[in-house]
C-alpha cells in the first residue's frame, strides 16, 4: 500500500472514532488559552547594529472535549502575518494509547516552541542550519507509560515553506518517531527521528534533562542532520549540540545559563553563548532579558544579542 493511501485511511478510521464517540458523548467543554509576547531587541554583527521593539508572538487557542475526543485549535501572529497554527483532533483509546490527525507540532526539539514555556528568548540553533522541525499535517499515535512513551507519525513533510504549516504533497509524505523513558528519578531521556521524502533529510534528535532539585535543572541535546544520498544541495548538514542549565535564584527569578554550536559537514562552526534571566511577576506575567553572544570563527562574523521580553499568558 502507497504511504499517501495509509495516510488516508488512518485519517478515515480516525474520523470514525469520533463520530462513534460523539454520539454518545455530552455537551463539549470548551476551554481557551493562548498568550502575547512583545520583545525588544539590539544586534551588533561585526560592527553592523540593528535594534527594534514590537508585539513579535501572539497565540490564542480552543479546546473542546467530546467525551474521549479532544479537539484543539490556534491561532499565530509570528509579528508580520497570522497563521491557522493548531488544527487537530485527538482520540484517547485507552490503556495510555491516543491518535491524533489534523495539523499538530513535531516532536522534535528540546527547546519549546510556545515562548511562554522557553527558558530565553532565542533558540540555541538556526544561525547556519535548517531550524529545528515545526508545523506539520498528518495522523499520528502516541502511547505514554509511567516510565516510558513512544509515538509514530506520518505528515505532509518534515519542513514546509515556513515553521507553521508543512508543505501540503502527501506524495512524498515524512516520517517522525520517537522514544522517551522516564524510569530513572528525576531524568528523562528522548531519542527521536523524522525522514522527509521531498527533500531526502534524515534528522536525528538526543536529548536528556536531570532535575537537580524543584528549581534547578541541567539538559543536553545533539541533533543530526544528513541528506540521504547526498544529491540534494541547500540542505544543511552536520551536527549541533547544546548545554543548558536553569537555576532558580528566588521564588520569582531564575537564571538560564547555555552554551551550544553548529557543526556543519562544510564551513566553519557556529558557538553561541547565552544567559538569559526570568521574572515571573504572577500566572500571567513573565519578564525576561537575554544576552548572547556569538564569537567570530572562519566565515561566521561575531554577534551580540540583547534582548528584553515581556509575557502576557492565559
Amino acid at each position: 500500500m502507497k504511504t499517501n493511501t495509509k495516510l488516508a485511511v488512518a485519517f478515515l478510521a480516525a474520523a470514525s472514532s469520533i463520530a462513534a464517540s460523539a454520539a454518545d458523548a455530552p455537551a463539549p467543554a470548551v476551554t481557551f488559552d493562548g498568550y502575547a509576547v512583545a520583545t525588544g531587541s539590539y544586534v551588533d554583527t561585526a560592527g553592523t547594529t540593528t535594534s527594534k521593539f514590537d508585539l513579535n508572538a501572539a497565540k490564542f487557542g480552543a479546546t473542546g472535549k467530546f467525551g474521549t475526543v479532544t479537539g484543539y485549535a490556534s491561532l499565530y501572529y509570528n509579528g508580520t502575518t497570522t497563521d491557522l497554527l493548531d488544527a487537530y483532533f485527538t482520540v484517547d483509546l485507552g490503556s495510555g494509547l491516543s491518535v491524533t490527525a489534523g495539523k499538530f507540532l513535531s516532536y522534535m526539539g528540546y527547546e519549546a516552541f510556545d515562548i511562554p514555556n522557553m527558558s530565553q528568548i532565542s533558540y540555541g540553533f538556526g544561525t547556519q542550519f535548517n531550524p529545528v522541525p515545526a508545523y506539520h499535517s498528518g495522523v499520528k499515535m502516541d502511547y505514554s507509560a509511567a516510565t516510558y512513551g513512544a509515538g509514530l507519525a506520518v505528515v505532509d513533510s518534515i519542513y514546509g515553506p515556513t515553521l507553521y504549516k508543512g508543505d501540503g504533497d502527501l506524495k512524498k509524505t515524512g516520517l517522525e518517531a520517537y522514544y522517551t523513558y522516564k524510569g530513572i528519578k528525576d531524568t528523562q531521556i528522548w531519542f527521536g527521528y523524522a525522514d522527509d521524502a521531498a527533500s531526502r533529510t534524515q534528522f536525528f534528535d538526543l536529548w536528556a534533562s536531570y532535575a537537580l532539585n524543584k528549581t534547578d535543572s541541567i539538559g543536553a541535546e545533539v541533533i543530526r542532520i544528513t541528506d540521504t544520498d547526498g544529491s540534494v544541495s541547500g540542505v544543511a548538514k552536520g551536527t549541533e549540540w547544546l548545554l543548558a542549565y536553569t537555576k532558580g535564584l528566588s521564588p520569582k527569578w531564575s537564571l538560564t545559563s547555555r552554551i551550544s554550536e553548529e557543526l556543519p559537514s562544510v564551513g566553519s562552526s557556529s558557538m553561541k553563548y547565552t544567559l538569559s534571566p526570568s521574572y515571573t511577576i504572577n500566572e500571567h506575567f513573565i519578564a525576561r532579558a537575554e544576552v548572547s553572544y556569538v564569537p567570530s570563527y572562519g566565515a561566521t562574523k561575531s554577534s551580540t544579542y540583547i534582548a528584553g521580553q515581556t509575557i502576557f499568558k492565559f
